[in-house]
């Protein structure tokens, strides 16, 4: 499509300076170009972030992120507030440089843990980077560039200007190889929760913890795979609703790693609503921990094999021994009040 420029439906017009082109256009989202004319176009005018946002129909959290990102290049000036008490020749605000950024430090001495490996630091307690700086960086790294563009291609959308300091941060300061951030983002996105952040916090935690080799983080993801789906089947055979609580979910990993068979742990379910007619993990449990003591694995070992006597019935729920009770209202009544 061959496209003709008629100069006279411009009308009145304002300059965007060549560097916006030059430099920034491929770092800076759709948010960020918006704000931007808009700044050019109400230059020398006071405008806020709600009157921006408004005006864009963007949220206003994307107006002061593509206000940080702007500030931070070489187009605009940052004024300082007005201290009180100052001298009348000083009441004008002082136009000042931004104050320049923290650079990638690629050869900068990293702190190390006490096994003598990096420790992986989040970017929230790096520093700002520039866009110029983002720029240089993406440049100087062909690698870089790549994690950016299958970055954008996972994620749907161009990266915020946060995200492209979290993904320079992980890849130049701590060392840790695209393939794992692409690897752990692509988890992110299975489990809808396609942020760079998250990722990083994931990451982050993982590589303290040793995990720090793309074999390692796979087994890592396919163990939180496993627990997932573990969890996803309790909650089947549970008839639960919601999700388990962290107290629930404290039972069910306990389950997990000791084994115990999802059938053993459905009867143990339905013994449960037998008994108390209501759903208590701490019941579930007592009668799991009874049943796996005893070497039952399946509902015929139950069925066959397990005649509690009153010693037996003597339940360890919470730390505490509860005894059989001859007022079995009472016990039932105790047993309906347990915190799930």
């Amino acid at each position: 499509m061959d496209l003709t420029v008629h100069t006279t439906g411009f009308g009145q017009m304002f300059g965007v300076p060549n560097a916006v082109v030059d430099q920034y256009l491929k770092l800076a989202t759709p948010s960020q170009l918006k704000v931007l004319l808009y700044l050019l176009r109400h230059n020398r005018q006071t405008v806020d972030q709600r009157e921006i946002s408004e005006a864009l129909s963007i949220s206003e959290e994307l107006v002061e992120e593509a206000l940080l990102f702007w500030t931070q290049t070489d187009l605009f000036a940052v004024s300082e507030p007005k201290v009180p008490g100052q001298q009348a020749s000083q009441s004008h605000p002082q136009t000042v440089p931004p104050q320049p950024a923290a650079p990638v430090v690629e050869s900068a001495s990293k702190p190390a843990s006490r096994s003598g490996h990096a420790v992986a630091l989040s970017s929230a307690k790096s520093g700002e980077l520039s866009p110029a700086e983002i720029a240089a960086a993406l440049e100087a790294s062909k690698d870089l560039k790549t994690l950016f563009q299958l970055s954008e291609q996972q994620l749907g959308r161009p990266l915020r200007h946060i995200e492209q300091k979290a993904l320079i941060w992980m890849h130049d300061y701590n060392n840790i190889g695209s393939d794992i951030i692409l690897t752990v983002l692509l988890y992110c996105k299975s489990i809808d929760k396609s942020s760079v952040s998250y990722a990083e916090s994931i990451i982050t935690a993982w590589w303290n913890e040793g995990i720090q080799t793309l074999p390692q983080v796979n087994a890592a993801i396919n163990d939180m795979e496993h627990r997932r789906s573990f969890t996803g089947h309790i909650q089947k055979a549970f008839e639960m609703n919601r999700k388990p609580t962290p107290k629930q979910q404290e039972f069910i990993d306990q389950w997990q790693d000791k084994q115990v068979p999802m059938e053993l742990i459905t009867y143990a379910y339905e013994k449960t609503l037998e008994g108390i007619d209501k759903l208590s993990f701490p019941y579930i449990n007592s009668v799991l921990m009874r049943w796996m003591e005893a070497g039952y694995r399946t509902r015929t070992d139950v069925d066959t094999k397990d005649h509690p006597t009153p010693q037996d019935n003597r339940k360890q729920i919470r730390g505490k021994q509860i005894p059989e009770s001859d007022n079995a209202q009472a016990y039932k009544s105790f047993i309906y009040n347990l915190d799930e």
